[in-house]
């Protein structure tokens, strides 16, 4: 096994860890806001710019501009959100939020699609993921990440210790603990 996909399969086991994307998002509308708007009726397509917000359940995205390209189906629609940093967010059914940002951000709708480029990056609790390119299915939990080849860079990704001994801690709580001990002698 190479080392790249096994840092994508750390990587998928690092940020799953028994979560799941909250299912009820997928069945909420999305909203948009933002200082303009500019549509184009023949091609179907909305362009929102400044300070742009996107929500849907517990998603949401930011940018400097969304262009949405609606479909010839409900639920087609593709987003993809442009800036200086375009974020996403979304909770997971545990609590714990899930955090990307990138220079652009696609989200296709209708498959779940998370496609992060430029300077991308997942953040979930204390541990990152860094990469050219990281591509995330909301429903599956699937993550890839490559790197820009021309630039000889690598998959970065850190897991801070902070988050396993916190797990291990829970474990170790008892009854006999140093604290009961002390006072017991």
């Amino acid at each position: 096994m190479n080392l790249n996909k096994l840092t994508a399969l750390l990587t998928l086991s690092l940020l799953s860890n028994g979560a799941a994307a909250l299912e009820s998002d997928f069945a909420q509308p999305i909203h948009v806001s933002s200082v303009q708007q500019h549509a184009k009726m023949k091609t179907n397509t909305i362009t929102f710019i400044d300070d742009v917000l996107l929500t849907q359940g517990s998603i949401k995205i930011t940018a400097d501009k969304l262009t949405v390209i609606r479909g010839d189906e409900a639920n087609q629609e593709v987003m993809i959100a442009e800036g200086n940093v375009a974020t996403f967010y979304q909770k997971q059914d545990d609590g714990k939020p899930l955090e990307a940002e990138a220079k652009n951000v696609r989200y296709e709708v209708a498959t779940g699609k998370i496609t992060l480029t430029g300077r991308a990056q997942v953040k979930q609790l204390d541990s990152k993921i860094n990469g050219a390119s990281i591509v995330y299915f909301l429903k599956t939990e699937e993550l890839s990440v490559t790197t820009d080849n021309g630039q000889k860079e690598r998959v970065k990704t850190v897991f801070l210790p902070a988050q396993f001994q916190k797990d291990d801690a829970t474990k170790n709580t008892t009854d006999s603990s140093p604290e009961k001990t002390k006072k017991e002698k």
